[in-house]
């Protein structure tokens, strides 16, 4: 059963990413997919929901609601009354919009934020800051602390990771193994031994994840993320792309410095 709603509210891409995971997450459905250009809700499930139940929803995920006939937000203003403040409304607007963006991304930041404050705690006691140093440290925390979200739940993970990974489409139990040689490619970068070849490695995952997510993106197909494992529901985003991009560059700066 398919049925679609008008929503207001959405402001960006990250707006469309927590309401469809909230949807779905909530209501128990097949898939909620966003249309953010028409602002439009179509929900897949078994069961008919109406639409006070959808609103409901929404209205707990942030500022979002199903628009009616009579939304307010739909009203035109007479112009007269419009403030003369727009500078204010467009600053307040980018504000909010990056605000629900973080929000909808709350798992991945407060991740990468960890491991950004512990790989540099790790050069306090030298006194001096030693890029390839904190390079490795950054790359071996990210790793283990990424390796222990996916093994919390393997099975679940692995089912995610091959709707989008090259080389685990292809080769299904590499997405089961997948978290046990993240591990050890973290134990790696942080104990410094076997360097070129867990770089190596890093290189060639990364790159499989990348060109999944790029075509996953180009698509608009809606796939969970599985780099926090399936604990998570996160969407595959500009994000992921992002932050497989960050570890493919320190990944080849690595194996060209010790070449």
């Amino acid at each position: 059963m398919e049925k679609t709603y008008q929503v207001r509210g959405m402001t960006c891409q990250g707006c469309a990413d927590t309401i469809e995971a909230g949807i779905t997450a909530s209501l128990k459905v097949k898939s909620a997919t966003i249309v953010l250009e028409k602002s439009q809700l179509t929900i897949v499930s078994d069961f008919s929901y109406d639409e006070s139940s959808v609103d409901m929803v929404l209205g707990r995920l942030g500022n979002y609601g199903i628009a009616s006939a009579t939304d307010h937000s739909k009203l035109e203003i007479p112009l007269n009354n419009i403030s003369p403040t727009t500078s204010n409304l467009k600053t307040d607007s980018l504000l909010s919009t990056v605000v629900e963006y973080f929000f909808s991304k709350k798992p991945i930041f407060v991740a990468l934020s960890i491991v950004i404050i512990t790989s540099f705690s790790l050069q306090l006691p030298s006194g001096s800051f030693d890029f390839n140093s904190w390079m490795m440290d950054y790359m071996g925390i990210f790793f283990v602390l990424f390796s222990f979200l996916k093994l919390l739940n393997v099975t679940g993970f692995s089912n995610t990771f091959k709707e989008y990974d090259i080389i685990a489409k292809y080769i299904p139990f590499f997405a089961v193994g997948y978290p046990f040689i993240e591990l050890g490619l973290g134990l790696a970068f942080l104990s410094e031994t076997f360097l070129f070849i867990a770089a190596l490695g890093t290189l060639l995952f990364m790159l499989s994840q990348s060109i999944g997510v790029v075509k996953s993106l180009r698509h608009s197909e809606q796939i969970q993320c599985a780099c926090m494992g399936s604990t998570v529901n996160l969407s595959i985003s500009s994000l992921t792309l992002f932050e497989n991009m960050v570890m493919i560059v320190m990944a080849t700066y690595m194996i060209v410095h010790y070449l």
